[in-house]
């Protein structure tokens, strides 16, 4: 008879569940928890996460490559720095799909899969019931990753890339370009990354922030036109990647005695960036070490979920002001000192020397909208 109760169900998970799991299976008791995994599929898209990092990542053998240098252009404006102590990372979703399925989840019985599409959750008298289309599912503590409700009016981060190659050495490998605007000025907030994992091979990258979505025609011409003028002519395409973010502005929902958002859910994608996957670690970790006492999590100020919600108001009305922010900001701080920002790591008054150093007005129109 199949098992239908299980202490922990993580439902929706994708790579926050995988996270969790692999910080869960530090813990003492692990063994003894019995963990059900259900997911439509299962498996990672093949996608790259990046992400900054001041010492060695839980994570560090899936880190296919790391730079000290970090680029940013804009128009008549360009910079490359050490980011000291940070390094920028990247780990390949097939290397992370890779190392679940034939190392993590062979060595742990104790979790269960199945592929199901879910319909429904509720808490039942203090446990919590899981309906699939195929079964219903009992379980002490439920984590949940479900897709955000689709919203025609939200702000995405729509991305298409092209991972290049060349016969000759073309790239800098030490260095990566974290923000390219110059090649789509009056393309509303548009820019290009570049990420080289060798001298001939980079992941070259087109990021589009709005309600709409590109046709990947229009996003294969673009990188086209972008490399060819960068890098020159003469490259093969080894295999392509693309997807979309939602930046979520609102607060993470509520939740319930023994349920727990994680993931997209729980807010762990930075608005006004993308980045989420430094945040899910964190936070993982966190409740892992945690559990059977008060459950911890990433703990956020309110002010950086203002700040997000201030720029993401700009970004969808004046897209353009937006791209002058950022040179802006790139022009009058260190790189550094703007990763620790966008870490959430920085001081009020960090803060606001920042902002004084940028056009105010953009912002103090548009407070009364986001308070």
């Amino acid at each position: 008879m199949q098992q239908t109760h299980y202490d922990i169900l993580i439902a929706g998970g994708g790579a926050a569940g995988r996270i969790l799991l692999y910080f869960l299976s530090k813990e003492a008791d692990f063994s003894k928890w019995n963990i059900l995994v259900v997911e439509s599929e299962n498996k990672i898209a093949d996608k790259t996460w990046c992400f900054w990092n001041k010492q060695e990542h839980p994570f560090q053998q899936l880190i296919c490559k790391q730079w000290n240098q970090v680029s940013f252009a804009a128009n008549h404006f360009y910079k490359t720095e050490q980011i000291a102590p940070y390094a920028y990372c990247c780990i390949r979703g097939k290397d992370f799909d890779h190392f679940f399925q034939t190392d993590f989840f062979p060595r742990h019985s104790n979790i269960a899969f199945r592929n199901e599409t879910m319909l429904d959750y509720r808490n039942n008298n203090g446990t919590w019931e899981l309906q699939t289309h195929a079964n219903t599912y009992t379980c002490s503590q439920l984590f949940t990753n479900m897709p955000a409700a689709n919203n025609s009016n939200r702000l995405k981060q729509d991305f298409h890339g092209w991972f290049i190659e060349y016969d000759q050495p073309i790239f800098d490998p030490n260095k990566a370009m974290l923000m390219d605007f110059s090649a789509a000025e009056g393309k509303g907030f548009t820019f290009f990354y570049v990420l080289p994992f060798d001298t001939n091979k980079a992941l070259v990258e087109c990021t589009y922030y709005s309600t709409e979505t590109l046709s990947i025609e229009a996003y294969e011409k673009e990188l086209q036109a972008y490399i060819l003028h960068h890098f020159g002519a003469g490259f093969s395409i080894a295999h392509t990647e693309n997807g979309s973010i939602p930046l979520i502005e609102e607060k993470p929902a509520t939740t319930f005695p023994n349920h727990y958002l994680i993931g997209q859910s729980a807010g762990m994608i930075k608005a006004s960036t993308g980045y989420a996957f430094q945040r899910m670690t964190e936070d993982a970790a966190l409740i892992a070490a945690s559990m059977g006492t008060q459950l911890q999590r990433r703990k956020r100020h309110p002010r950086f979920r203002f700040y997000d919600r201030l720029l993401l108001c700009i970004m969808r009305e004046n897209p353009e002001k937006a791209v002058a922010i950022f040179k802006q900001l790139f022009k009058r701080q260190s790189i550094t000192e703007i990763l620790i920002f966008l870490d959430e790591d920085s001081s009020l008054m960090d803060e606001i020397k920042i902002f004084l150093q940028l056009p105010w007005w953009p912002f103090i129109k548009r407070i009364w909208k986001v308070i």
